[in-house]
């Protein structure tokens, strides 16, 4: 065997040891956006858990208690697009080092709320912190991660949102029983700022990354090249053009609608999941968290499944026209089932439907991420891109807790509420199948 050939057997064998995420290092980068997303649930779900106790202390009912739960998106959906904007300028490193300080914080100081005043003053903190956890973390996949292995990777991402409620909430149940509300938002707001520690240690770009080999780095770059000059410097526009140009898109839009029928129903369950089972169930309240939970653990195992499915079952060709989307509408109206959650009373037969229901919408809201990813024609727009869905999409959220809590005040039930998740669901489906194939550029 002469020696070009021999060399090229190295390098061949070199470039296969790289290709699997789970063998290389780029692993403990997915490790670090999963527990980010994990962090940032665990510290929503805290006052969902906790709900039936401060709503009897403050003598709030179900329609404040809808407000309080909303509260915080109203400064995530606000703060959403700077958050783009600041990680495409800044990136992500120095954004989600901001983020996870300022909701942390927030979510400790929820723990010494005396008012209403305080308490939304609390909640408004956390949702200018948690927005800078998607953008920045789309642009870390982006810089990271091989098409090949996005779906799968931005699923784990996603999943966050399902493993932290699948296991904070019988965390957070144990702690408001056995310490009391207070205490569970002092420890549980305490972990953001260590996984904060680790973050500035050993985060950088994989280019700067010292703790990386020479083949991985290459093999990164050269799958996930991102132009370093800001897009809107490069194309003479400023932020406001940008962001102007982006939303005049039909695909974006379209992304939007699809992103936010699905997260209108995980923020039903996330935020009034807990008070159903108690209040329109009968369910103790450590009982109702340890059944509140079971579907978001199922739902993050459906996502990890469905998102290695993805990437198995698709070319790079038809990633790059959108081919995701047939997966998106199929989970979209597979959780419609939602429809049903109120109509039965055997307490087994709600955790199944409920789980169902929540694993495909879990299911269909990541991928629906992965494909705003993969119709992203231009890199340089990647987490200005992503944050203005995840916007669109927390528009629909921040309305389900208070429309939730105003259905219940009104009926003294939640079926109107569980009706109206699948009717949006429905009506996401749609708006997914009219997406066209072309990718959204600035153009």
């Amino acid at each position: 065997m002469n020696t070009e050939a021999t060399s090229n057997i190295v390098n061949d064998s070199a470039t296969n040891s790289v290709r699997s995420l789970w063998r290389n290092r780029r692993a403990f980068i997915v490790l670090f956006l999963l527990l980010a997303v994990v962090i940032n649930y665990i510290d929503r779900i805290n006052l969902s858990v906790a709900a039936p106790l401060i709503s009897k202390e403050f003598g709030w009912d179900p329609g404040v208690m809808g407000i309080v739960f909303s509260s915080f998106l109203w400064t995530y959906v606000v703060c959403l697009i700077p958050a783009g904007l600041l990680t495409d300028r800044f990136g992500s490193r120095k954004v989600y080092a901001w983020a996870i300080s300022i909701w942390s914080a927030a979510a400790m100081l929820t723990g010494m709320i005396t008012n209403f005043a305080s308490m939304m003053a609390a909640r408004l903190a956390l949702g200018l912190g948690e927005s800078g956890t998607y953008p920045a973390g789309a642009i870390v996949i982006r810089r990271w991660i091989p098409a090949n292995e996005r779906g799968l990777v931005t699923c784990i991402f996603n999943g966050g949102a399902f493993l932290g409620p699948g296991l904070g909430t019988p965390l957070v149940g144990w702690l408001v029983v056995e310490a009391g509300w207070r205490p569970s938002f002092f420890i549980l707001g305490a972990l953001g700022f260590l996984w904060l520690l680790f973050w500035l240690k050993f985060y950088d770009h994989p280019e700067n990354c010292p703790w990386l080999s020479a083949a991985e780095r290459d093999y990164i770059l050269a799958q996930t090249r991102i132009p370093d000059e800001p897009v809107e410097r490069k194309a003479g526009l400023s932020a406001r053009q940008l962001v102007w140009r982006l939303i005049s898109k039909g695909n974006t839009w379209k992304l939007i609608v699809t992103s936010g029928s699905g997260i209108y129903s995980i923020y039903l369950f996330l935020t009034w999941l807990p008070s159903y089972l108690v209040q329109a169930k009968g369910f103790e309240l450590m009982k109702a968290s340890v059944f509140s939970s079971v579907p978001f653990l199922v739902a993050f195992v459906f996502v990890m499944f469905t998102g290695k499915l993805s990437d198995r079952l698709l070319t790079p060709e038809s990633i790059a026209r959108g081919g995701r989307r047939k997966m998106v509408i199929t989970f979209t109206l597979l959780s419609s089932i939602v429809f049903f959650t109120s109509m039965v009373d055997n307490q087994y037969l709600i955790l199944a439907l409920i789980s169902l229901a929540l694993g495909a919408v879990a299911t269909s809201t990541s991928l629906n991420l992965t494909l705003t990813i993969d119709m992203t024609g231009d890199p340089a727009i990647g987490a200005s891109l992503f944050s203005i869905i995840v916007l669109g999409g927390n528009v629909f959220a921040l309305t389900a807790p208070v429309v939730t809590g105003y259905i219940v005040k009104a009926t003294g039930k939640f079926e109107g509420a569980f009706f109206l998740a699948g009717a949006l669901l429905i009506i996401g489906s749609i708006s997914c199948y009219s997406l066209s194939h072309k990718p959204i550029t600035l153009d």
